[in-house]
C-alpha cells in the first residue's frame, strides 16, 4: 500500500499492524469536543422532553378540571329532574274539544299500570282508508278485538280522541317493557293519514296537542320522540318519507313557546 494512503484517519490517528487505531493528540481533543457536544445535546433534548411532558400533563389536567363541573352539573340536573305520574285530563287543544273514551279496565290493551311520563311519542296510523279518522280508531281501541295494541290519543283534521289516561302504560312503541322505553314512559299520539282528511291540518292539531301535553307534564320539546326512535320501523311514515320531521318539530316548539307565554301572562 502506498505510504500516503496508510493514514486513513487524516491526522486523527494511525493504524497499527493489528488494525488498532491509535489516536493522536489532535484526534483525542476532537473526540473530547464531540463528546462534550453530544452530552450537551442530550441534556438539551432531555430538558425539552421534560418540558413537553409537563405541558401535556398540565393541558390534560386543565381540560379535566373544565369538563368536571359541566359533567357534574349535567349529572345533578338528571338526578334532580322529576317526572309526573298523575293523569291530568286535557279539555281541548287548538280549539278542538278532546273526546275522552277510555279503553275498559278489563281489556288486555289497558294494563292499568301507573308510570312516570317522560316523552310524547308521535305515530301515524298508516291507515289511508276513507273514513279512517280519529273516531274510527277510537272505536277500534274500545272494541272487543284481541289485538294487544293501544295508544293514548288519535288526532285527525277536526277531532281528538283520548283512549288511555296519560299516566298509564300503553302498547304502542314496540319496545316491550324496556326500562326507559316508549311503552313504559311515553304518551302515544297517532296522526290520521286517511285520504279524506286534510293532512296539513292533522299536523297543526297534533303539534298543538303535543305542546299542551309537554307543558302539562313539565316536559319540553326535547322530550318529543318518534315511533322509530324505539324500534326499527319507519313511523310516522309520511312525515319521515316526505322529509318534514324538522318542520313538524318546529311547529311543536312554536306552539310550546306560545303556550308558555300565555301561561305566564295568565299567572301574572
Amino acid at each position: 500500500m502506498p505510504e500516503d494512503e496508510s493514514d486513513c484517519t487524516h491526522g486523527a490517528g494511525r493504524h497499527e499492524p493489528d488494525g488498532t487505531i491509535i489516536l493522536t493528540m489532535a484526534g483525542k481533543k476532537r473526540k473530547q469536543v464531540l463528546d462534550r457536544a453530544s452530552r450537551k445535546m442530550i441534556g438539551i433534548i432531555g430538558v425539552l422532553l421534560v418540558i413537553i411532558i409537563g405541558l401535556l400533563i398540565y393541558a390534560i389536567q386543565n381540560q379535566s378540571r373544565r369538563a368536571q363541573p359541566a359533567a357534574e352539573a349535567a349529572a345533578e340536573a338528571a338526578e334532580e329532574r322529576t317526572y309526573m305520574t298523575v293523569n291530568r285530563e286535557l279539555s281541548s287543544a287548538n280549539g278542538i274539544e278532546i273526546t275522552h273514551a277510555h279503553i275498559p279496565f278489563d281489556s288486555t290493551r289497558r294494563p292499568g299500570e301507573i308510570r312516570e311520563i317522560r316523552y310524547v311519542i308521535i305515530h301515524e296510523t298508516d291507515n289511508r282508508s276513507s273514513g279512517a279518522d280519529a273516531a274510527a280508531h277510537s272505536a277500534f281501541l274500545t272494541g272487543d278485538q284481541n289485538d294487544i295494541v293501544s295508544w293514548h290519543y288519535t288526532v285527525d283534521d277536526h277531532s281528538i280522541y283520548h283512549n288511555v289516561p296519560d299516566n298509564e302504560i300503553c302498547w304502542n312503541a314496540g319496545d316491550g317493557r324496556a326500562e326507559d322505553g316508549g311503552n313504559m314512559h311515553g304518551i302515544g299520539v297517532e296522526m290520521c293519514v286517511n285520504l279524506t282528511d286534510d293532512y296539513e291540518q292533522v299536523l297543526v292539531n297534533t303539534a298543538a296537542l303535543t305542546a299542551e301535553l309537554l307543558k302539562t307534564y313539565g316536559l319540553t320539546p326535547d322530550d318529543v320522540r318518534l315511533h322509530e326512535d324505539f324500534m326499527d320501523k319507519i313511523c310516522p311514515h309520511r312525515l319521515i318519507t316526505e322529509g318534514r320531521v324538522e318542520e313538524f318539530m318546529q311547529m311543536i316548539r312554536d306552539d310550546y313557546e306560545i303556550s308558555s307565554v300565555e301561561g305566564s301572562e295568565a299567572a301574572g
